[in-house]
C-alpha cells in the first residue's frame, strides 16, 4: 500500500515513520506531503492532522485516515462514509484537557489573573495591605459540578474534582444505566444537570446533535453559574453566551474552544462578539490538549493505530463518522 504522511518532517514524527517504514518495509512510505503533492491520488492510507477536504476528494484510492487527536468535525464525513473510508483517531489528551478545564476554573475562583496583573503594576491585595473580605478569593472545595459529556475527558475531570470534595453530576446524550466512576449520578436531562450545579463543564464533541445545545434560553436560566467550555464553541449559542456574561446572568466563564479562528497568522478575535473583552471570562486559545506529554502520547497511540491496521486490517481506536466522534 501507499502510505502518505502530511505530518511535519524534522519533528516527533520522524522516528515514528522511520520505525514503521522498517517494520513494514513492503509498503511505500511517502513523507512531508502537502495538499499540492502529486502522489495524493495513489494513497491508500493517510497520516494527517488538519488537511483540506480537497485532499480527501483527490485521494480516490483512500481506505483509511489516521489522525493524532480526537475531533473529526473538520472532515468531510458524508463523503468519507459514502466511500467507505475509515478514520482512526486517539483520545490521548483527555487528562490534559481535563487539567486545563480545572486550571481555568481555579484561576477564576482564585482571582489568579486579576491579582497577578495588579501586582505586576505594583498594586497589592489582601491582608498585608490591610484589605478586608473584598480581597478574598474563593475555593472550589465542596462545590456542586455538572459535566456535560461523560466520555474520556469527562471521566478524567470528575476524578480531579473529587480531590476537591466536589459533588459531580454527569449528563450524556446516550442513555445507559451505568454511572461512571467518580460521578455521583448521571442525570436524565440537560436542564436537570444545569440546575443542580454551580459549575458547569462542557466536554462534548461537535456533532449535529450538540450544535447550539446550550441555547440562549438555557443560558438565561443559569443565574450565578460558572461555565467552562473545553468541548467546542458550536455547542454554546454565541450571542446568548455574550449576553449572559455581559448582563451578569452567568457568574463567569472559562473558554478554550471558540467561534472564529485566524484564517492566516496569529491575530484575530475569538468571537463575533467582544466576549474576550469582558472581565468575567478566562481566555484560552484552544490549547487544552496541547501539552508536551499529550503530544508524545498522541504520536505513540497513532503509531499503534497504524501498526494494528497494517497487521490486521483494523486500527485500535476508530471514529464513528456518523456520530462525529
Amino acid at each position: 500500500m501507499n502510505i502518505g504522511s502530511f505530518m511535519p518532517i524534522h519533528s516527533a514524527w520522524d522516528p515514528v515513520v522511520a520505525q514503521l517504514r522498517e517494520e513494514f518495509a513492503d509498503h511505500t512510505w511517502l513523507e512531508g506531503l502537502t495538499p499540492e503533492s502529486p502522489q495524493i491520488s495513489s494513497l491508500d492510507l493517510i497520516i494527517a492532522g488538519r488537511i483540506p477536504p480537497s485532499v480527501i476528494t483527490e485521494a480516490v484510492a483512500l481506505k483509511a485516515l489516521f489522525q493524532p487527536f480526537t475531533g473529526v468535525n473538520h472532515l468531510p464525513a458524508e463523503m468519507m462514509v459514502a466511500r467507505g473510508v475509515e478514520v482512526y483517531n486517539v483520545h490521548s489528551n483527555a487528562f490534559d484537557v481535563a487539567e486545563r478545564a480545572l486550571a481555568m476554573t481555579l484561576a477564576f475562583y482564585g482571582r489568579i489573573i486579576e491579582f497577578h496583573n495588579d501586582l505586576k503594576n505594583e498594586v497589592w491585595h489582601g491582608f498585608w495591605v490591610s484589605r478586608g473580605a473584598e480581597d478574598n478569593w474563593d475555593s472550589i472545595y465542596g462545590r456542586t459540578c455538572a459535566i456535560l459529556g461523560t466520555g474520556a475527558i469527562g471521566q478524567e475531570l470528575a476524578k480531579l474534582l473529587k480531590a476537591f470534595n466536589c459533588r459531580v453530576y454527569g449528563w450524556r446524550r446516550s442513555k445507559g444505566a451505568e454511572v461512571p466512576e467518580h460521578f455521583d449520578a448521571v442525570l436524565p436531562t440537560l436542564q436537570e444537570a444545569v440546575n443542580m450545579a454551580e459549575i458547569v463543564f462542557i466536554a462534548l464533541p461537535a456533532t449535529r446533535e450538540t450544535e447550539g445545545l446550550l441555547s440562549r434560553e438555557l443560558l438565561m436560566t443559569m443565574k450565578g453559574k460558572f461555565l467552562v467550555n473545553v468541548g467546542r464553541g458550536s455547542i454554546v449559542d454565541e450571542e446568548g453566551l455574550y449576553e449572559a456574561l455581559k448582563t451578569g446572568v452567568l457568574k463567569g466563564a472559562a473558554i478554550d474552544t471558540w467561534y472564529t479562528y485566524p484564517k492566516t497568522g496569529v491575530i484575530g478575535a475569538p468571537s463575533r462578539y467582544p466576549i474576550h473583552r469582558l472581565p468575567n471570562v478566562i481566555l484560552s486559545p484552544h490549547v487544552g490538549g496541547s501539552t508536551n506529554q499529550a503530544t508524545r502520547k498522541s504520536v505513540e497511540d497513532t503509531r499503534q493505530n497504524i501498526r494494528a491496521y497494517l497487521r490486521t486490517g483494523h486500527g485500535i481506536w476508530r471514529a464513528d463518522l456518523r456520530k462525529m466522534y
